[in-house]
């Protein structure tokens, strides 16, 4: 399956275990690559990315700098690049390339691209105002520009077994290394779920 992916930086897996492992007591049983869609969206002031799962904002932060010197995709992103060209110590370099991978890493879109937007619009006004404690952005909106681009988001599950020998996982983005917890891992949840739904009908199908 061809997707557009943001690059994981974190792409050994030896190098996920040894970093997981540094900061927890849990014992792997195993691990897995799965990338979640997002759909991004350019706004007045900047981007945001919208997961195609439950509509949660993921904000991009103006020293983020994509680099599309390992494909030919710069054209198609024109018009959703970030307008900081200029590279300094402060920059996060994030790679985006087509990239063939195993269906199975590729957890399937819930929500249509219109119902996420809105739902991601909402949720960022809410959290500004949750943040703030103003309620001051009532008055503001977020106007989005017609066009959108799907990408996929990198993240290691490492799956464990609890206290009561039930299998779980935790949720380190492949990007920055960070270990994810709420509505991250609520969407990938809910994405697995998805996914073993088309596959049983599937089958039924078949």
């Amino acid at each position: 399956m061809k997707i557009v992916r943001l690059v994981p930086r974190l792409s050994d897996a030896d190098e996920v275990l040894k970093k997981y492992c540094r900061k927890n007591f849990k014992a792997p049983c195993s691990l897995e690559l799965v990338y979640l869609p997002f759909v991004k969206k350019k706004s007045e002031k900047g981007l945001f990315l919208v997961d195609l799962l439950q509509g949660i904002p993921v904000n991009i932060k103006r020293n983020t700098k994509f680099d599309f010197r390992q494909c030919d995709l710069e054209a198609e992103f024109k018009e959703l690049l970030s307008s900081n060209s200029v590279e300094n110590k402060k920059t996060i370099i994030v790679s985006v390339e087509p990239e063939e991978v195993d269906e199975q890493q590729v957890l399937p879109a819930v929500l249509d691209e219109e119902t996420a937007i809105k739902k991601g619009k909402n949720l960022l006004m809410y959290d500004l105002m949750k943040l703030t404690g103003s309620l001051r952005y009532r008055s503001v909106d977020i106007i989005p520009e017609p066009e959108t681009k799907k990408l996929y988001h990198p993240y290691w599950l490492i799956y464990f077994r609890d206290k009561k020998k039930q299998m779980r996982f935790d949720v380190l983005d492949a990007l920055s290394g960070q270990k994810e917890g709420g509505q991250i891992i609520r969407s990938i949840k809910i994405g697995l779920l998805k996914k073993h739904e088309n596959l049983i009908k599937g089958v039924s199908e078949n």
